[in-house]
């Protein structure tokens, strides 16, 4: 490696504690550390309602620009969330910084997923139909669903709350 490119910051990568990628993401730019926390949305069901949560990408992990020579590591490895520097052989490894434009160019293209996709199979986990096999069809509303339930031989279209619901 030439001198030009090791004074160049160089992207490394962060393990952080167990669910504590936010955390860990603010107390570094507290302390003007430019961090990457790739995000994507996702849906979800928080206390009977469907919201849109951004979930990491990469779990427990979060990418820092840093210069090898200039900038003061110390203070990385006391912040909080922060586990450690993801090292080889007791030194820090650079990411190439084509791998984070690619995730940025890829995220930004990226939809967020529905929780249940229509005609995906479900379970009822609540209620007079708990525990039978059900088809998603569509939502209805923000804490409803229309579910597809084969009752007598015959296929019953109800509305059901969100709540109620999980993968099959």
């Amino acid at each position: 490696m030439s001198g030009k490119e090791s004074n160049a910051p160089q992207w490394y990568l962060i393990q952080c504690k167990p669910r504590q990628d936010a955390r860990a993401e603010e107390h570094l730019r507290n302390q003007n550390f430019p961090c990457y926390r790739p995000v994507h949305p996702v849906e979800a069901i928080r206390r009977g309602k469907r919201v849109m949560l951004d979930e990491s990408l990469f779990p427990g992990y979060l990418f820092i620009n840093l210069c090898q020579h200039t900038d003061s590591w110390h203070s990385i490895r006391s912040t909080r969330g922060v586990a450690r520097l993801v090292t080889f052989c007791d030194r820090p490894v650079a990411v190439p910084g084509e791998i984070i434009v690619d995730i940025r160019q890829r995220l930004a293209v990226h939809q967020a997923q529905p929780l249940f996709a229509s005609g995906s199979a479900v379970v009822v986990s609540d209620g007079p139909f708990r525990d039978i096999q059900a088809i998603f069809q569509k939502a209805d509303g923000e804490e409803r669903a229309i579910i597809l339930l084969s009752i007598l031989q015959r296929q019953q279209s109800i509305s059901v709350p969100m709540r109620m619901l999980r993968a099959g």
